[in-house]
């Protein structure tokens, strides 16, 4: 674009200085003034605006202060803008409170009054490059309704963000509304010539786009190069076309579809943009094997040999088909189970906000009380009476031999012999001993051990502990049990988090980092410090604590156990209602048991390999780039491990370096999602039946959490210390129902929201209180 650049400046002076120049948008009538003027002139200054054509209906006052709008920082949101305005009087009285909320007088501070813009059928913000990392991204939040400040505010319940390669004009946007956004902040940075922008703008009743803002977007990494970016998606959408194409040995359906958050959930456990070391255990201890071994196990197909979790770029992804095909008995024939996650693969892709409630809304897989009624709804995508028929058989028969057998009572026992793994482990022939453990077949050894007594039982109880709360939420559905009477069973099983608030309060420091002192909030991240690494940072031993009460064991009565019984014989099943409920006490027990004996061998083995660092002169920032087989496969002859881990550390962070400037949605179907894509907003899950009205506490950047809702993006077991800490409430961006915190939070009676979803999470955790109504399903930011 030739011709001058147009100067931004105050919030008023730029929407001035591009009003005539803007072609994709328009900028409503405006006048500003500065204090001085306004003391000076200030009838003459009301009578001029009143005289203008555009003054005669409702106005909006609003801050236009020298200190806002810089390259240093925004203010967004510090300063007062009224709408709403008719007259003199209203006009005076709000240009007065408008000045009065500025931090201090200056005479070149402004306000600026504009007819005020009604009846917008969306709006929202836009930056011209991910304000996380700079990537150049058009990043769009937007909402639809009749507010311009829906999303500034933080009063939307609709709102969306899309991300998209804008400056590559083959990429396609997802909607007409976000491609006009695109074409006005392609505009606004050609006109002023800062690469760097975020722009406020509505789209009015008649479908025009109103430019309401314009300001410097204040970024403290470095631009990321526009070619580079593009050389890292194209690189991204092939591997994506490659993955959708050629599925797995094993894998049914037609299509592929990937997600951060179904089945084992990747963006909760190691986070959206893990590192190599992080990214590379997750796969060794859980993704590779021993998720399909231990399902296979419990009657459903084999897919043993099929990795579950892929990556592009760095970002970890689930392997959807993988998964729903997992999912399916054994014994269901291979083409209804080819139509079946076909089918449900389709579901999921026309309601992507349920990707993190795959099972509970999608897929069925295990047999309960009202099962029943999901299996009818198949009806309505064509498959029969004979098909519905077979899949029920087949999950019934599942479920039923499942409680029936001591399969998790065998997988329970097995955690018992992970205690020999926390020890020294055996030097490999040539491998130096000066440190215990610190070569790379001793690290192999131990992770070996973890998987097989540690994350594969784990893994099967898992499952069970999946379907036994299914079992429970379908009494308390069937009116057999309150959601009180689930909170007390779940409440009086004894779970770790419970055992840790009493052990804090009873046990001194010493003993209680014993026994606690391996949790971490980053249980395969290196970086992450354990309790015992750094105790205050976790815990306070300043002040004396109560002891709390154990709860009680549930105890059903013995009507609630004829109903059980009765529900069961009316559903086939040949257990009865005593097996049931030892069968939900012992999987949900011991999947929290087997999270933690199992997260102890894995934190040993990071302290193993920060040991092992040490010795051959890298940080733990260094190892946390190289993926874990190349650690276990160091020899212990020094000078070629250092050579093998220089080399490492460097692919490794020049790779972390793409992984870290690449966005994609929580579901990929399909290569051209590299490029452009919209986030959903979330279906949150709601824990307990309580309210909490408190402050919000950002724990990651080292809030704390006393009296205040607690705000982590996983539901991370480390989180654990989070409940000894006395918080109002939880709120955490990934996690299902079933995840760790929500059994924390639902035996410990407190008030959460699990999985929120990015575009929630950020909007709430921006707030200074946030109002969690569990009962009601509801968050208000306040």
């Amino acid at each position: 674009m030739t011709g001058p650049r147009v100067r931004l400046g105050t919030k008023a002076e730029t929407l001035a200085r591009l009003a005539p120049a803007l072609t994709t948008a328009r900028v409503l009538p405006l006048a500003h003034f500065t204090l001085d003027d306004w003391r000076r002139s200030r009838t003459r200054l009301l009578a001029d605006l009143l005289r203008r054509d555009w003054a005669s209906g409702p106005l909006i006052v609003r801050s236009s202060a020298v200190i806002e709008d810089t390259g240093t920082g925004s203010q967004a949101g510090r300063f007062t803008s009224l709408v709403g305005r008719r007259g003199r009087s209203q006009l005076a009285d709000a240009v007065d409170q408008v000045f009065g909320s500025y931090d201090q007088e200056r005479p070149q501070d402004q306000v600026l009054v504009q007819p005020q813009l009604v009846d917008v059928r969306g709006s929202g913000v836009a930056f011209s490059c991910d304000p996380s990392n700079g990537a150049p991204y058009a990043v769009v939040n937007w909402s639809d309704g009749a507010r311009t400040d829906a999303v500034t505010g933080g009063r939307s319940s609709g709102l969306r963000i899309s991300y998209g390669a804008f400056y590559d004009p083959s990429v396609v946007a997802p909607s007409p509304f976000v491609a006009a956004v695109w074409d006005l902040l392609s505009e606004v940075v050609a006109l002023t010539g800062e690469p760097r922008l975020e722009i406020e703008f509505a789209q009015s009743p008649e479908g025009e786009t109103v430019l309401l803002q314009a300001r410097p977007l204040a970024v403290a990494t470095e631009t990321v190069d526009k070619d580079a970016h593009r050389t890292v998606l194209t690189r991204v959408a092939r591997r994506i076309a490659e993955d959708t194409e050629r599925p797995a040995r094993g894998v049914l359906g037609s299509r592929g579809v990937f997600g951060v958050m179904p089945d084992w959930n990747p963006a909760e456990m190691i986070g959206l943009r893990p590192r190599p070391l992080p990214l590379s255990l997750y796969r060794r201890l859980i993704t590779d094997q021993v998720w399909a071994h231990a399902r296979h196990r419990y009657g459903y197909r084999d897919l043993r040999g099929t990795p579950l979790m892929v990556d592009f770029g760095g970002l970890p992804y689930v392997d959807v088909r993988a998964s729903v095909t997992s999912f399916i008995p054994a014994d269901v024939p291979d083409a209804l189970a080819s139509r079946l996650v076909d089918h449900w693969l389709g579901e999921l892709v026309e309601s992507p906000h349920l990707h993190d409630k795959l099972e509970s809304h999608v897929v069925v897989s295990a047999w309960g009380f009202r099962t029943g009624r999901r299996i009818e709804r198949l009806a309505d995508a064509g498959f029969g009476a004979h098909d519905r028929d077979m899949l029920s058989s087949s999950l019934r028969g599942l479920t039923d031999r499942l409680v029936r057998s001591d399969l998790w009572e065998r997988d329970l026992a097995r955690f018992d012999r992970l205690g020999g793994a926390r020890t020294p482990a055996v030097h490999a022939p040539g491998c130096p001993a000066d440190r215990p453990g610190c070569c790379g077949p001793a690290v192999a050894g131990r992770l070996a051990l973890c998987a097989e007594f540690g994350t594969e039982p784990f893994a099967a109880l898992a499952r069970a502990a999946f379907i036994a709360t299914g079992l429970l939420e379908d009494l308390s559905a069937e009116e057999v049990f309150t959601r009180a009477d689930v909170a007390a069973f779940v409440g009086g099983l004894g779970l770790v988090s419970g055992t840790l608030q009493r052990d804090l309060a009873v046990l001194d420091r010493e003993d209680f980092l014993k026994r606690y002192g391996h949790l971490r909030p980053g249980t395969y991240d290196l970086l992450s410090p354990r309790y015992d690494e750094a105790p205050e940072r976790y815990f306070d031993w300043s002040t004396p604590r109560h002891v709390p009460d154990d709860a009680p064991p549930f105890t059903p009565s013995p009507s609630q156990l004829r109903r059980i019984d009765d529900l069961i014989a009316r559903e086939g099943l040949t257990f009865d209602a005593e097996r049931l409920l030892r069968f939900a006490a012992t999987a949900i027990r011991g999947r929290e048991k087997g999270k933690f004996d199992f997260t102890a061998v894995l934190s040993d083995t990071l302290v193993e390999i920060k040991l092992l660092g040490e010795r051959l002169g890298f940080t733990p920032d260094d190892l946390s780039y190289v993926p874990v087989d190349t650690i276990a496969a160091l020899t212990g002859r020094r000078a070629d491990d250092r050579r093998i881990l220089r080399t490492a550390v460097a692919r490794g962070r020049e790779a972390y370096e793409a992984t870290r400037v690449t966005s994609l949605p929580p579901l990929v179907a399909g290569e051209r999602d590299a490029f452009s894509f919209v986030i959903p907003q979330a279906q949150p899950n709601f824990i307990t039946q309580k309210r909490a009205l408190a402050p919000v506490a950002d724990i990651d950047a080292g809030a704390a959490p006393e009296g205040a809702i607690a705000f982590v993006t996983s539901a991370d077991p480390g989180y654990d210390w989070l409940f000894a800490r006395n918080i109002a409430g939880l709120v955490t961006a990934f996690g299902g129902a079933n995840s760790h915190m929500a059994i924390r939070a639902l035996e410990l009676g407190i008030p959460s929201v699990i999985g929120a979803g990015e575009a929630l999470f950020h909007r709430w955790s921006q707030a200074r209180m946030v109002d969690i109504d569990a009962a009601s399903g509801m968050v208000v930011p306040l």
